[in-house]
């Protein structure tokens, strides 16, 4: 397995599921597992995109120390970089997913939605021209913020 430069573990509960929503709903490839009586206590999988290949694994929640999500906010995200962002939200809610934030234009050149996948982690699907810069970014959060008091 050649993995990514950062290579997230995923823990869910529901292992088998969880790959299989996001082979659906992501396009990700599993690549490989390892299995410890009925678990899944790791596994390999592949997303290819216009950013290039990046890689992570699922496993099966073993508390204390792995836990899955419980449905309330998360501690991180998942961008993934899409040619087209409604339909990889699209794709996502047909696999399952719950809608976090619909297909927007945050401004010109930048698209965005976000979903909760049914294993609780928040995926963000993004559309960036190259010519948006830091400083469209900063700009465009200014003015959000500037929303939110």
């Amino acid at each position: 397995m050649n993995m990514s430069p950062l290579h997230p573990n995923i823990t869910v509960s529901g292992a088998r599921e969880a790959i299989a929503f996001y082979e659906a709903a992501l396009g990700a490839e599993l690549v490989d597992s390892v299995i410890a009586g009925d678990a899944i206590i790791h596994s390999d999988l592949v997303l290819r995109g216009p950013a290039g290949e990046s890689t992570f694994t699922v496993a099966e929640a073993f508390p204390p120390d792995s836990v899955a999500p419980d449905g309330g906010p998360t501690h991180a995200s998942f961008s993934i970089p899409v040619e087209d962002t409604d339909a990889a939200y699209a794709k996502a809610m047909a696999a399952g997913a719950t809608s976090l934030i619909e297909p927007a234009d945050w401004f010109e050149g930048f698209r965005q939605a976000a979903v909760r996948c049914p294993f609780g982690h928040r995926w963000y699907f993004l559309t960036v021209a190259e010519s948006v810069t830091t400083a469209d970014l900063q700009r465009a959060s200014d003015a959000w913020m500037a929303d939110k008091v």
